[in-house]
């Protein structure tokens, strides 16, 4: 049986805080898992599932319910509108469908489940809540490295040669994203499932002080630096290239790409800013009381509503693919032949037209500058 078995049964779940000493530097250099004043569930004011048990059970229902419903449904518009939206068919967006995707985990099975748990009354318990810990870590990991990914490809494209650009989308892109995802869960199972993660749902020991090392600094500290050098230095290279070159400046390419990284920005400082609490509390002040622990913990879980209302309030094409998308689901009530195929050839038929007009200007410019006509068929890759 490991130490960390073991103190269950040495301390108590229902002992006083003031009888708890702290990890002495001996069990600290070893990694050796340390007990952590905890209640059982019968006495917890907070819930780790169902927020706080004195709270009315209907309205933290109805909020879990509506959190739900609306983050599914705008996540999945956000995932889906690279598929529907012409000009977000880019090799290149692949990882930033994949960060709604990591989105999409929390708002489709985190929050479902704590709404059932609540609706049933009889199944807060450890198992479960596990579940939910091993799915928010996993998502959160997956998010975390993804926007790094996002950052490193604007990077290449706006801020490096074409041949730098070509060479990082010449790799097996589906690959990496399925890699992500792999290591992701395989490490949020093994910290949750093997006690060597912070104990999140009794709050009973401290984990495993050099995985949870490790994984700070893997899965947080150096994407971190990676996204936030890669935001700021396509913000400063488009804001540099549009001085310099006034027909870049006048070009849809600029809005896209102005608009774009600034969402991107916008997005990761949301993502740091909600997770920034729950992390020093965890790895400074792990005595906290549940009240803030899982106060922090939740406000971070509900940020994966707001990332894609950014993207489709302030995009316009996000705005027109999520657009399509709502008429398709929401307001189509049937199919016929010739009203699916008069669409059709009219979505057809007006990218085409667009593309060779673009087609034909990039011809005229390439034609006088070499270096110009390959940036811009690398700029309009396609998935």
């Amino acid at each position: 049986m490991s130490l960390s078995h073991c103190s269950r049964y040495i301390f108590p779940r229902n002992f006083v805080k003031k009888n708890v000493f702290p990890p002495g530097p001996d069990s600290i250099m070893f990694g050796i898992t340390q007990p952590f004043p905890g209640l059982s569930n019968d006495t917890r004011a907070f819930s780790p599932v169902t927020l706080n048990r004195e709270w009315p059970t209907l309205g933290r229902l109805l909020f879990m319910v509506f959190c739900s419903c609306i983050g599914s449904t705008i996540n999945g518009f956000f995932v889906a509108a690279f598929f529907v939206e012409h000009s977000l068919k880019r090799l290149g967006n692949v990882f930033l469908a994949c960060v709604g995707m990591a989105d999409l985990i929390i708002t489709t099975g985190v929050m479902p489940i704590s709404a059932v748990v609540l609706l049933s009354g009889q199944w807060d318990i450890v198992p479960v809540c596990q579940v939910l810990q091993f799915l928010t870590e996993a998502s959160t990991y997956c998010y975390s490295l993804f926007f790094a990914l996002v950052a490193a490809e604007g990077y290449f494209r706006l801020c490096g040669t074409p041949g730098e650009y070509e060479s990082f989308i010449s790799m097996r892109i589906g690959l990496v994203a399925i890699m992500v995802f792999l290591v992701s869960f395989i490490t949020a199972g093994v910290g949750t499932f093997m006690d060597f993660d912070y104990d999140y749902c009794q709050r009973m020991h401290y984990g495993n002080v050099n995985f949870r090392l490790a994984t700070t600094i893997i899965f947080h500290v150096i994407p971190c630096v990676i996204t936030t050098y890669g935001l700021i230095a396509t913000a400063i290279r488009i804001r540099s290239r549009a001085v310099e070159q006034l027909h870049y400046k006048r070009s849809q390419q600029y809005e896209r790409d102005y608009s774009l990284t600034n969402l991107n920005i916008a997005a990761y400082a949301l993502y740091v800013i909600g997770w920034t609490p729950y992390l020093i509390i965890v790895h400074v002040f792990p005595g906290a009381s549940d009240a803030k622990y899982y106060h922090c913990a939740w406000i971070a879980i509900c940020r994966s509503l707001i990332t894609s209302f950014l993207y489709s309030s302030l995009n316009r094409n996000f705005r027109r693919a999520f657009a399509h998308l709502f008429y398709y689901c929401c307001c189509k009530s049937s199919i016929t032949g010739s009203f699916s195929s008069r669409h059709r050839r009219a979505l057809e038929y007006k990218p085409a037209t667009g593309d060779v007009r673009v087609h034909i200007m990039h011809q005229a410019v390439s034609m006088s500058s070499p270096q110009r006509g390959a940036s811009s068929s690398r700029e309009t890759q396609e998935l």
